[in-house]
């Protein structure tokens, strides 16, 4: 049964002030109509909410667990009226860590020409995380590798399209003690790693051999929050770092960098996800069409 969220709010300031008169204060109503309102809560799902007496009011354990589930519901539903009011005129982007340092300037100095109205906000967080500020419409669009989309958690159908693939190449210092060794993977392990991410839903949906591998010989070394960290830390130090090849080649050409290929390729390969119904929205429908443009 649906439950009116008037109702919830003034069932959550009742619970959070311990009183039906400071509730109806704060709220500019009558006791009587915060009485009534928590009275038709209750009646709606045969439930008492609230334990009364001439000093005190009280949640009962069913109140309890309301009081837990209300505050998301609050924030979902001011999460929607925001996203109404807001129209076309707002983007909610979350992504991985290297997305931001590859994809993401590009992509919004072209997506500033098309749609120069639209605010943008862009933040990482962890992928699971990421997936529930989506489903509660906290954000329109999610960018993460295509193995970290892969593991997502899928309480509801989730819009997947491909966006990037290009592939990853091994970059370090000219004159690096790796240039001239046994280019194995076992061998290239034995040096120290630096990468961006490399969240454990990116590593649960690598090979099952790939990924003890990886593990028994302790990669990475750091495990960074963005892929400029790793650059800085490979150009400055005897450390390794993947990179996209198109983030690479200006390294290489300058001589900064010098390349060697993934042993049995790995590629960046990056998804988009949005919910099913925000697939067809004309901002994030644009802010995709400036990623593709920019690569």
């Amino acid at each position: 049964m649906s439950v009116d969220l008037v109702l919830l709010r003034r069932f959550e300031a009742v619970h959070r002030l311990g009183s039906f008169s400071r509730a109806a204060a704060e709220l500019g109503l009558t006791h009587s109509a915060i009485t009534k309102s928590i009275a038709v809560l209750e009646e709606s799902w045969n439930v008492r909410l609230f334990d009364r007496t001439t000093r005190r009011v009280a949640a009962t354990e069913a109140g309890r667990r309301l009081a837990l589930a209300v505050p998301d519901l609050l924030a979902q539903a001011e999460a929607v009226r925001a996203d109404v009011m807001a129209g076309d005129r707002q983007l909610h982007i979350i992504c991985g860590p290297a997305v931001i340092d590859t994809i993401i300037p590009a992509a919004l100095v072209g997506f500033r020409t098309s749609h120069p109205d639209v605010r943008v906000h862009v933040e990482t967080l962890p992928p699971d995380l990421a997936v529930e500020q989506l489903v509660r419409r906290r954000c329109q669009l999610l960018l993460f590798h295509a193995t970290t989309v892969a593991g997502l958690p899928r309480r509801q159908p989730l819009h997947v399209e491909p966006l990037v693939s290009e592939p990853y190449v091994i970059v370090h210092r000219p004159g690096h003690p790796v240039a001239y060794g046994d280019h194995s993977l076992s061998t290239l392990l034995g040096f120290d790693w630096a990468v961006a991410g490399f969240d454990p839903t990116y590593q649960a949906g690598l090979p099952t051999d790939r990924r003890e591998q990886l593990r028994r010989q302790g990669f990475p070394q750091y495990r960074l929050l963005n892929q400029a960290a790793c650059i800085a830390l490979a150009l400055g130090a005897d450390v390794l770092t993947l990179l996209p090849a198109s983030i690479a080649a200006p390294f290489i050409a300058a001589g900064r960098f010098a390349v060697l290929p993934f042993p049995g390729g790995a590629r960046f390969a990056i998804a988009a996800v949005t919910l099913p119904i925000m697939a067809a929205n004309p901002v994030v429908a644009g802010f995709l069409d400036a990623v593709r443009r920019s690569g």
